[in-house]
């Protein structure tokens, strides 16, 4: 199953939800935010951004991902706070509230490599097959 950037997927096969993935230009468009400030807001932000990566490391957003980035850019533009201020403030927060959305985040992202490990089974399956025909002298 090949992920729609940009369009609704199946997060697992046995539930109806459906994430939206966006890409980095995507983002930027939505966002305002411009597409290398998002680069470098991954940077240093990683784990609060929680971005699900496709392929090449691309970085994909779903919505959860799109509305941090716009708090992290409030904090960090409307706030005027510097990077070191807003790590602090996100991990004050971080520690107040409940894990929640980071719990969501990590499935999204277990239910994002569970599909990329059976697209590589199936690739891998599909190499082993033409190998083996190779082998025995067939195309």
């Amino acid at each position: 199953m090949k992920k729609q950037l940009g369009r609704p997927r199946p997060m697992a096969e046995e539930t109806s939800t459906t994430v939206s993935y966006y890409t980095v230009a995507q983002v930027a468009a939505m966002t305002g935010v411009a597409a290398s400030a998002i680069r470098y807001y991954d940077q240093q932000f990683e784990d609060y951004l929680a971005l699900t990566r496709g392929p090449g490391r691309r970085r994909l957003f779903d919505d959860a991902a799109v509305a941090r980035l716009r708090e992290l850019r409030s904090l960090l533009t409307e706030q005027g706070l510097s990077v070191r201020q807003a790590r602090q403030r996100l991990a004050n927060a971080e520690h107040a509230n409940p894990p929640a959305d980071r719990l969501a985040a990590m499935e999204d992202k277990i239910t994002s490599l569970e599909e990329q490990v059976r697209e590589l089974r199936t690739i891998q399956a599909r190499t082993l097959a033409l190998v083996d025909r190779l082998a025995k002298g067939r195309p």
